[in-house]
């Protein structure tokens, strides 16, 4: 007896009473950017200054400088993956050619 592929793989509502909010991408890749730039914000507004002296003087500069090349292209990462639509199917789902070859071995 062959099981339909549609009812092989639970949907969301049948698995749990999981709030909808909680699976939307762009509301947490917004978050996480949200926090990171923040946290930019924080060590800049308290953080310590880089102060390198030598015998010509000194240079100074803020410990944000140390921070921006990680957290820029986290940023462009995070928007790139959380605000570009999904494919109807998971990662990892048959694809139709496999579907063909599943049912042409099933049936009789």
């Amino acid at each position: 007896m062959a099981i339909e592929p549609s009812s092989a793989h639970p949907t969301a509502k049948a698995r749990g009473a999981s709030p909808s909010w909680l699976q939307a991408r762009p509301l947490w890749a917004g978050l996480s950017i949200i926090t990171m730039w923040l946290a930019v914000l924080f060590v800049g507004v308290f953080g310590g200054d880089f102060v390198h002296s030598s015998s010509n003087g000194f240079t100074k500069f803020s410990v944000v400088v140390f921070l921006l090349p990680f957290v820029l292209p986290a940023t462009i990462v995070v928007a790139r993956r959380g605000f570009t639509s999904v494919p109807d199917e998971p990662h990892g789902a048959p694809d139709e050619e496999t579907r063909a070859r599943e049912e042409a071995t099933t049936e009789p």
